[in-house]
């Protein structure tokens, strides 16, 4: 099922077939590979460049020495998420995995989307629609074990978060209500 896709084709995939998949949205995730790729291409250019005595071992060149190691392994999972296209999300009427992470429908205490999540009291000259940050996620909370069991879903999945998270509130509803009259 394509990622560009909004909460009702979600809902109706989920009557059709049980199930929906939402896979990582390959062009993002390419995206953000390339652009940290060539994030650590001008680092190392920068070491070699200080290694060869071009320019002094002040402080971008030993900078880039730390931050190498930090930024490799940032290329190495959007390549990987980009190429194979994995982890991808499921939500089945068992419950919802993405990876490894699984939960059942009756485990899970609240979904929070991006914009529920608890913050400071924002600052009275900016708006409150001006509070959405980038980096948001949608984050299914377990009953047990919340740190490391939680999954959390970003903008590397889906584009609509905000819709993602009330579908998913909804659908844990009705899972959990079907599963307790069962």
């Amino acid at each position: 099922m394509g990622t560009g896709l909004g909460p009702a084709d979600w809902a109706a995939e989920f009557v059709r077939a049980g199930e929906v998949r939402i896979a990582p949205r390959r062009r993002v995730t390419a995206l953000k590979a390339m652009l940290y790729g060539f994030l650590v291409a001008n680092e190392v250019a920068a070491v070699v460049s200080a290694a060869l005595g071009r320019q002094s071992w002040r402080w971008w060149p030993l900078f880039c020495v730390v931050a190498v190691p930090t930024v490799v392994p940032l290329v190495w999972m959007y390549a990987r998420l980009s190429l194979s296209g994995r982890p991808i999300l499921i939500l089945d009427r068992s419950g919802v995995s993405l990876g490894r992470k699984r939960l059942a429908w009756d485990e899970i205490t609240a979904i929070e989307s991006p914009n529920s999540r608890r913050r400071r009291p924002s600052d009275p000259r900016r708006p409150v629609d001006a509070s959405r940050g980038w980096f948001g996620f949608v984050t299914v909370v377990p009953a047990v074990d919340r740190l490391k069991r939680q999954i959390s879903v970003g903008g590397d999945h889906v584009k609509d978060l905000e819709g993602l998270a009330i579908w998913l509130d909804a659908l844990a509803r009705e899972q959990q209500l079907g599963n307790r009259t069962a």
